[in-house]
C-alpha cells in the first residue's frame, strides 16, 4: 500500500486518536470507522498477545498497524503546521 491514502477527515481523526491509545468500540459510526480502517490494513485488533505483553485493556480494542504508524507520520507531514502566539 502507499502512502497515498484517501482518508476522509473521520478517518484521519479516529488514525490520530490510535496514535493516543487503543481504541475501544464506542458506538456503531466509531466501529464501522475502525472496521473500514482495519479493511485497509491501517488498524488491527489488538488481540491476546497485547494482553500477554502486559496491557490491561481489552483484546478487542484497535490499535494501529505498522501501515497504520506510517501512513500517520506521512500525514502529519502533509498537514500545515499550527502558528502559536
Amino acid at each position: 500500500m502507499e502512502h497515498g491514502h484517501a482518508l476522509t477527515p473521520d478517518e484521519r481523526d479516529v488514525l490520530m486518536m490510535a496514535l493516543q491509545t487503543p481504541l475501544v468500540e464506542r458506538d456503531p459510526v466509531m466501529l464501522g470507522l475502525c472496521l473500514r480502517l482495519c479493511g485497509r490494513r491501517l488498524l488491527q485488533r489488538a488481540g491476546t498477545a497485547a494482553v500477554m505483553n502486559g496491557w490491561r485493556g481489552s483484546p478487542h480494542a484497535f490499535v494501529l498497524t505498522r501501515e497504520g504508524w506510517n501512513v500517520v507520520k506521512a500525514q502529519r507531514h502533509a498537514w500545515p503546521m499550527k502558528r502559536t502566539a
